[in-house]
């Protein structure tokens, strides 16, 4: 089930649904110890207002673009929202979102539910374009590229710290 975002932040009609996804070549349960400890991806900052279930930590997200060889990387600074509700040897699962720290007029607000499973990663939910309506149809021309860019990254980046760990740690 993909929760959606409470009305006060987003009308309906104004939202754009977002999925990514990833096979897993990873042990389930150390992704999910690393959702429920994410300092790989910021500073832990404690609970958002009225969620004391998720953990809210300051990072910079960001994506890459590749344009003629050249590399650009985009970063935002953001509130990234996390909660694992479920935990066992099979994988976990639980609510997540992001917006941004600063001009949070100008960026999308994104609240879904990430699954992690022997199989694979899935993230899914919905975010609202800036601008509202008109955000929605700007989002289809070009800005959903960007939005699934972050997605992508964010997973990639979950994936690759657990590697890491595992890589420095042979014993787990």
């Amino acid at each position: 089930m993909i929760p959606e975002p409470p009305t006060s932040v987003v009308r309906e009609q104004s939202v754009a649904r977002l999925e990514a996804s990833r096979s897993l070549h990873s042990d389930p349960a150390a992704l999910c110890r690393a959702l429920k400890e994410p300092t790989w991806l910021g500073r832990v900052v404690g609970a958002p207002p009225g969620r004391p279930d998720l953990l809210r930590v300051e990072a910079d997200l960001a994506f890459v673009l590749h344009t003629d060889r050249r590399v650009l990387t985009f970063r935002k600074a953001a509130l990234v929202d996390m909660g694992v509700v479920s935990l066992d040897e099979e994988g976990c699962a639980g609510d997540i979102g992001w917006q941004a720290a600063s001009f949070a007029p100008l960026f999308p607000v994104f609240a879904g539910h990430l699954v992690v499973q022997p199989t694979g990663l899935n993230l899914q939910g919905v975010y609202a374009p800036p601008s509202g309506d008109i955000g929605l149809l700007i989002d289809r021309t070009f800005l959903h590229y960007f939005a699934q860019r972050t997605a992508d990254w964010f997973l990639d980046r979950l994936v690759a710290n657990v590697a890491l760990a595992t890589d420095a740690d042979p014993g787990r």
